[in-house]
Parts: C-alpha cells; sequence; structure tokens
C-alpha cells in the first residue's frame, strides 16, 4: 500500500470513528430527555396569570435535579444555555427559554429563590446566579429542580426580591436547606 492510500485509509478510519461518536452522543441525550419527560413536563402558562410583579431577561443558564447543580435536566427545552428569564406575576412564575415554549411554575410549587455560585458548566463570582427552586409534577411523581440564571446585577437583585416575595406568600414545606452552591 503506498503511502497516500494508507492516510487515506487512516484518515477514513478517524472520520469514521469520530461520526460514530457523534451518533453515540446524540443517542444517549435522546434518551436522557426522554427518561426525564414523564417526570418534567411542560406546564403551558395560564391564560390569566395574575397581575405581573416584574419580568427580567438574561441568560438561562441550567436546569437541574435539586441540590445536584451537575444533574442536567434535558426534557422540555431546559437542556440548553440560551437567553432567557423569568417573569414573577401573583400566582406564579413564567420561566423564559429561547427555543423553547414558556413554562409555567404555580406559586405553590416555588420552593424559593437564592443565589448560586455554579452550575454544571458555568462558575460565576460569588452569588452571580440566581437560582429558583421548583418542583415539576409529572407521570413520574414530583421532581424538585433548580433553574439558574445569569442576569445584569440590578435586575438580579430585583427578580430575586420578586421570587422570594412570591415564595414567601406560598410557603412550601420544602424551603428548608436553601442555600449557595
Amino acid at each position: 500500500m503506498s503511502g497516500d492510500a494508507a492516510r487515506w485509509l487512516t484518515g477514513g478510519v478517524i472520520l469514521l470513528l469520530v461520526a460514530l461518536l457523534f451518533v453515540a452522543m446524540a443517542r444517549t441525550w435522546r434518551s436522557r430527555t426522554r427518561a426525564q419527560a414523564a417526570a418534567v413536563p411542560p406546564v403551558p402558562v395560564p391564560a390569566d396569570p395574575g397581575p405581573q410583579a416584574g419580568s427580567w431577561d438574561g441568560f438561562t443558564v441550567a436546569t437541574t435535579r435539586a441540590d445536584q447543580p451537575l444533574e442536567r435536566i434535558t426534557a422540555g427545552g431546559l437542556g440548553f444555555r440560551s437567553r432567557g428569564g423569568v417573569t414573577v406575576h401573583e400566582r406564579g412564575v413564567v420561566l423564559h427559554h429561547a427555543g423553547a415554549a414558556d413554562r409555567w411554575v404555580a406559586a405553590d410549587a416555588l420552593r424559593g429563590a437564592d443565589r448560586a455560585t455554579w452550575a454544571i458548566d458555568r462558575v460565576v463570582e460569588p452569588g452571580g446566579l440566581v437560582r429558583v427552586r421548583w418542583t415539576a409534577t409529572g407521570a413520574a411523581g414530583a421532581t424538585d429542580l433548580d433553574t439558574y440564571f445569569r442576569f445584569p446585577e440590578g435586575d438580579a437583585a430585583a427578580a430575586l426580591a420578586a421570587l422570594q416575595g412570591l415564595t414567601t406568600k406560598h410557603e412550601h414545606p420544602h424551603t428548608a436547606g436553601e442555600g449557595t452552591n
């Protein structure tokens, strides 16, 4: 076999291995999303969510299982970091995530809100993320989740105050143990 043929063969084998790796990654992501779909079903925003306390735009960093900031939730469009934000209403919160339908979290499903420093692949200054703690209820039962947002500093403080005000009005039994990562 000539040198050129050997290089082409080696290049073809490497290209095939890379393609197989990408196929395996895509299959793993899809199966994870399917497995989580029963636990984290999408909840559409009600026609009348009540008066709005405020709306803040920034970045949705991640949604994870509660107190497990490395366990990403991929179901329902929650898997990717993107532009996003929150709108706080009297009866709950709308989670905005670019590329996915808005998701409603009723006030009685909120477990709290606080500051965090890291989640999955994002580390920021101490307290640079706003963490919304909530419970999704699906066919698989209740699943406690944390959704992390990155807002400009003035917006972060205002969003956190509105979220905490809403959760204080609707005390939830799971609010114990909140803290910063």
